[in-house]
């Protein structure tokens, strides 16, 4: 690939070698997103791809979906209740629009987290929460129930389902492990993803389970705070993995250091660093390298210093600009050998020069055939870059819910044809796809 940089001039950046510190292939991946009533989300039935691109006006509804994912992911970290109450209770996330109050909220997904699971079949779950009144005298209180859903494939040919709903547990499965067919006492509230069920520990519904549940754990909301991701970290053992606002950037870049110690090119060279330190001196030339230093005055914390050229000496991550320090944690996370199942990025074009998106799209890209991304942007200079199935239009209507997709993959297509393959991101820029203001 080719890049052009302010200023006019063409880089090259081949990927041959770049490529051999990845794996590819997606094992296990979400298919598809289901959400009702979870804020402006009415219903709405999303298809997720390696890469999924939303874009559309401000107050669409792009971040509810970011946000529905990530309340799944703290339902298994936390408990339905604490995830709840970690966003100001069910009020706050139930659909504020039309006439009367919502219910019930309910967040499902589909993919494929079990051995005999395929896009045809695939596994799927479903939360929903409910909030009802109590009768007299205490009409004023109410009371949360929750309802969970798994269908999973763990054995050839053998579907097996498990509903928890009210206080009770149901398993529905013809395989031997999963043992016990009755119903089960739990808590009203609890959840199958957060503690362990009363099943057999080799029950193979069970396990469908627990292997779901670490996908979900691992789903992130990647938002970089520039003020934190400019400071030193601690050299701890979660540097193995970029924290959502990247405040422990130094400290993980550590980590893509030493992973050259086990992986390196047959000269000799760390294939992640190298292929990183590439990409940064393609987007930001003055850049000559990168330095990871003691903290001065501070035991066991660790700070990154940028060699530029034609500067003497070193210019320290906290004196850098606000692009340079979120383009160094967008391509950390793409460098990722061993990344999250799913990562999400809010307004991935934030701050970033509109020549360097061509480069951050292809990185993406490459980064999405070993794990899942969904991202946002607003802009068309990054849209042109995509294809119409990694391209998502999201609206909102005058009830104030959102459409999304509000447009499918064809209709997309259909558009491009009939503009003469007009670039997508000019084609809505022009509000020509919709998703305009």
């Amino acid at each position: 690939m080719t890049v052009r940089l302010p200023g006019g001039t063409l880089v090259d950046t081949d990927r041959a070698a770049v490529d051999l510190h990845v794996g590819t292939g997606l094992n296990h991946r979400i298919l598809g997103l289901t959400v009702r009533n979870f804020r402006t989300l009415t219903d709405v039935r999303l298809p997720l791809g390696p890469l999924t691109v939303m874009v559309g006006p401000n107050a669409a509804g792009k971040s509810n979906v970011l946000h529905a994912l990530e309340f799944l992911g703290d339902v298994s970290r936390l408990g339905i209740k604490q995830a709840l109450d970690a966003r100001g209770g069910f009020d706050v996330l139930a659909f504020r629009g039309g006439d009367r109050s919502v219910s019930r909220i309910a967040i499902g997904i589909e993919g494929i987290w079990t051995e005999f699971a395929s896009e045809e079949s695939p596994d799927q779950y479903e939360l929903s929460v409910s909030q009802r009144r109590l009768p007299e005298p205490r009409e004023h209180d109410r009371v949360l129930f929750r309802q969970e859903r798994f269908t999973q494939h763990p054995g050839e040919g053998a579907a097996t389902s498990l509903v928890l709903a009210s206080d009770q547990l149901t398993l529905n499965s013809s395989l031997e492990d999963d043992g016990e067919r009755g119903p089960l006492d739990v808590w009203r509230m609890a959840s199958a993803l957060h503690q362990p069920m009363p099943l057999p520990g080799s029950s193979p519904s069970a396990r469908a389970v627990a292997e779901m549940t670490r996908h979900l754990e691992q789903v992130r909301v990647f938002d970089p705070d520039v003020r934190l991701a400019r400071r030193p970290s601690p050299i701890t053992t979660s540097g193995q993995r970029l924290h959502n606002d990247a405040s422990n950037l130094a400290d993980f870049l550590k980590t893509l250091w030493e992973h050259g110690d086990t992986h390196k090119d047959d000269e000799g060279r760390r294939i992640v660093w190298e292929a990183l330190l590439r990409d940064v001196r393609t987007v930001v030339p003055q850049i000559h390298d990168i330095h990871l230093v003691d903290a001065p005055g501070r035991r066991d914390y660790i700070s990154v210093e940028l060699e530029e050229t034609n500067l003497r000496g070193r210019t320290r991550l906290e004196d850098a600009s606000f692009g340079t320090v979120r383009l160094l944690s967008l391509l950390a996370i793409f460098h990722d050998p061993y990344p999250p199942l799913l990562t999400c990025i809010e307004e991935i074009d934030h701050g970033i020069h509109p020549h360097a998106l061509e480069l951050l799209a292809g990185r993406l890209r490459e980064a999405s055939r070993r794990a899942q991304f969904l991202v946002t942007t607003h802009s068309p200079a990054f849209v042109n870059e995509l294809e119409p199935e990694e391209f998502v239009v999201c609206e909102r209507g005058e009830d104030g819910a959102s459409a999304i997709p509000a447009l499918t993959a064809d209709e997309v297509r259909q558009v491009i044809e009939a503009s003469e393959g007009m670039p997508m991101g000019d084609l809505w820029f022009a509000n020509t796809l919709g998703g305009g203001l």
